[in-house]
């Protein structure tokens, strides 16, 4: 039976602030299953990097914007949210900066 991914404990690498109204970023997370890692991108530069425990498996669907916190969901993001790519598969550092340019990344 597989693990329940809730009960993982929540790891904060970043926490960015911008003004009302502030410039557009474009932020990035990437986890490779195969060195069990998570990256944090900002404006395609990395900016945070954790480890995970081997062996998490998702029970659901991709969550954006918000957090689980304690029984119930909530911590939404405070911002607006223009494009959400998911792919399947870890992308290299050097396709991260052209997220959002009209290109998408090779995932040869």
């Amino acid at each position: 039976m597989a693990e329940r991914f809730e009960a993982a404990p929540e790891k904060v690498v970043a926490q960015i602030k911008s003004s009302e109204g502030g410039e557009k970023r474009r932020l990035a997370v990437i986890y490779d299953d195969g060195t069990d890692t998570v990256k944090l991108y900002l404006d395609g530069s990395v900016k945070a990097t954790a480890s995970l425990p081997h062996g998490r498996h998702s029970t659901g669907a991709l969550q954006v914007g918000r957090a689980k916190a304690g029984d119930g969901w909530g911590e939404y993001l405070h911002g607006d949210v223009d494009e959400v790519q998911a792919y399947s598969g870890a992308l290299r550092d050097k396709d991260v900066p052209f997220l959002g340019s009209g290109t998408d990344p090779c995932l040869c």
